[in-house]
């Protein structure tokens, strides 16, 4: 089998791990915007780049996300997710 039947394999056998890892997408979301807020905010410097860096990451993903179609994919989901807690 390919990686991707593999993938979906591996969360259709227990429903729980989609839930699992859609906590964990999330929760590194907040991580990486909260490294990313102390660290320009801490140096003083390019706290603008800083955010429209983070506005257009979820402009971004968020228009890719609701323009698919029928279902987005499990990548776009998870990242969709991950934006979610950015």
């Amino acid at each position: 089998t390919s990686l991707p039947q593999r993938i979906d394999i591996y969360f259709r056998l227990r429903r729980g791990r989609k839930f699992l890892w859609k906590g964990i997408a999330t929760f590194s979301g907040f991580y990486a915007a909260n490294i990313l807020t102390l660290t320009f905010g801490a140096l003083g410097i390019n706290d603008i780049i800083a955010g429209a860096f983070s506005v257009a990451f979820a402009e971004i993903v968020s228009r890719a996300y609701y323009r698919k179609s029928p279902k987005p994919g499990l990548g776009w989901d998870f990242l969709n997710w991950f934006k979610l807690g950015y």
